[in-house]
């Protein structure tokens, strides 16, 4: 049965409304969060995958069911706006079940990120820039309820002016802070404006690295991966580098061949061997381009990017050494920047792996367009027999060594994953250090990073990027400016217009003077505030001027009894 909403009652349904407030903007960037990460929904259901034996899309079950959740938030939303503008609300045990599904999505949801950022540190830069980006649209709704929240308190202090008989300036000041308030709340994005508001001129788009290749359109560190991400005008390829049983270094990521070769035909007893146990002839017998066709891991093919022509090119594909693939970079004018992944150390060539890498470097003369990815103890190595080389630091964002470090190990570029924050990477470029970011491959997390100012990144979607002229979504910071401060006059003149009339003090009734009440004898005082009301100020000079004269009125008579008694005597 509905109630009449009493003072008590309209405190509770407001908390429900915030909390369905708060909840549905939950669910608005729950789902956002993972309709934006992409591919990275596939690696989380197969973590979860791992950890329950059950192979199930659970990333898509928890934007079905977080959709569901929003959509009753939003319902609720307009049901207690409703109940409130009635007057009338119905309390049943709907309210304790929404309330308790509010406590466990709410404690799921910062559950969910603090696993996912504490096994990828990675996607903490993801969310600081998806954060950044929403605020196209955060600012102005978050700006608009602080506005009318403000508005209902300032009309409450204005009441209590209104109503007050005695001191009256706490409310005044009330209404002072609040405006303040508002116009504080205005200056935090003028002061801290999103990443997409740039100051001064755009940066440089920053250069591309094909990620093992463009490996979306052919297979994963082939000779056709290099040449296609050269005809995608990237700068570089960026690749995997182990060594042979028999001592050549060649391109394969994986620490086995079951994935991306066909194995299981050629050595089906081997399938689980390390990549390093084969000779470089051995590996020359497998196929490495028929699974990127039979498994199309990006759905390219059946998208329709990858061409008849380039089917057949990828379909002979084999393990390429590295010095064809220098030799492949080299006459495409791009660079080449590779991890080096080192055999167990029961490998007959564990401890020249290294020298032999650098040899082979060295043997194709390409200078400074080998990107040598080279830790600490080693980087003194490549400065006195290889100068001529880009030397990178591969760096961790929980853990990133100091610009000065950097430079003090001789380091040129930091290669580092996206949970780089804006201002770590403007500290590493105010001192000339170049920053390689990797991997990306959404548009919008490249326009971020794009504006943000790192000089080159690695992608997988080499073919989408070199298509993008300017970031996902970019303003001038005076335009940024100019449309804030526009929507800023809005909310103003809204406020102001909305701010009802105060109520005029009804005037009061005089009483009709009779004219026989001022015939008086002697010097008898006439009450004339019972025919002319005073304000309350006023009442009050009156009444300091009537006990004026009744004391003078004493003292003449006690002057008057004195002068009697002195006749007397």
């Amino acid at each position: 049965m509905a109630e009449i909403i009493g003072t008590k009652n309209r405190h509770k349904l407001r908390l429900h409304y915030l909390l369905a407030f708060l909840l549905l903007l939950h669910c608005v960037f729950f789902i956002v969060y993972w309709v934006a990460v992409g591919r990275f929904r596939g690696d989380v259901d197969r973590f979860v995958a791992d950890l329950t034996g059950l192979n199930l899309p659970y990333t898509t079950i928890v934007i079905i069911l977080t959709a569901f959740i929003g959509l009753w938030s939003l319902i609720r939303l307009i049901r207690i706006q409703f109940a409130l503008r009635k007057g009338r609300w119905t309390p049943s045990a709907r309210n304790w079940i929404f309330f308790i599904v509010w406590l466990v999505f709410t404690a799921g949801f910062y559950g969910a990120f603090f696993v996912i950022v504490r096994q990828n540190p990675a996607q903490k830069g993801v969310l600081v820039h998806l954060l950044n980006l929403i605020r196209i649209v955060s600012d102005a709704v978050l700006f608009l309820f602080a506005a009318i929240w403000l508005r209902r308190l300032v009309l409450n202090f204005r009441e209590k002016v209104q109503v007050t008989k005695g001191r009256k300036w706490p409310w005044t000041v009330g209404i002072a802070l609040s405006l303040v308030l508002i116009v504080g709340l205005w200056l935090v994005p003028a002061l801290f404006p999103p990443n997409w508001a740039y100051q001064g001129s755009l940066p440089t788009r920053p250069a591309l690295l094909a990620h093992r290749g463009a490996s979306m359109l052919a297979p994963e560190n082939t000779l056709a991966s290099a040449e296609l991400a050269a005809a995608h005008q990237a700068l570089g390829f960026e690749t995997d580098v182990r060594i042979s049983l028999d001592g050549v270094p060649f391109l394969m990521h994986d620490d086995t061949l079951a994935r991306t070769t066909n194995i299981s035909e050629v050595f089906p007893d081997r399938v689980s061997d390390p990549v390093s146990n084969f000779t470089i002839g051995e590996l020359k017998q497998l196929n490495a381009g028929l699974w990127f066709i039979q498994s199309d891991p990006y759905e390219t093919i059946k998208d329709g990017l990858v061409s008849q022509s380039q089917l057949a090119i990828d379909q002979g594909q084999h393990i390429p050494t590295l010095s064809e693939a220098l030799e492949v970079v080299k006459n495409n004018d791009m660079v080449i920047m590779f991890d080096m992944r080192p055999p167990a150390e029961s490998h007959p060539f564990y401890e020249d792996f290294f020298e032999i890498v650098l040899e082979t470097c060295r043997e194709a003369r390409m200078n400074g367009d080998v990107w040598f990815l080279v830790d600490s103890p080693q980087v003194q190595i490549v400065v006195d027999e290889a100068p001529q080389m880009t030397r990178v630091v591969g760096a961790s964002s929980v853990n990133l060594p100091t610009p000065d470090e950097v430079l003090e190990m001789q380091y040129e570029i930091v290669n580092v994953d996206t949970g780089i924050l804006a201002k770590e990477i403007r500290a590493y470029r105010n001192e000339g250090l170049g920053v390689n970011v990797y991997t990306i491959d959404e548009p919008w997390l490249f326009s971020q990073f794009w504006l943000s100012g790192v000089t080159s990144v690695t992608t997988n979607n080499i073919h989408s990027f070199n298509q993008l002229n300017k970031p996902f979504i970019n303003v001038p910071y005076a335009r940024f400016l100019l449309f804030w401060g526009f929507y800023g006059i809005i909310i103003a003149i809204w406020l102001a217009s909305s701010q009802p009339e105060l109520e005029p003090e009804e005037p009061r009734q005089m009483e009709t003077p009779d004219l026989m009440d001022f015939a008086r004898d002697g010097d008898e005082t006439v009450d004339t505030t019972r025919y002319f009301p005073v304000k309350d100020s006023e009442a009050e000079d009156v009444d300091q001027v009537k006990e004026g004269q009744e004391e003078t009125e004493v003292e003449d008579h006690d002057d008057g009894v004195m002068d009697e008694q002195a006749e007397g005597d």
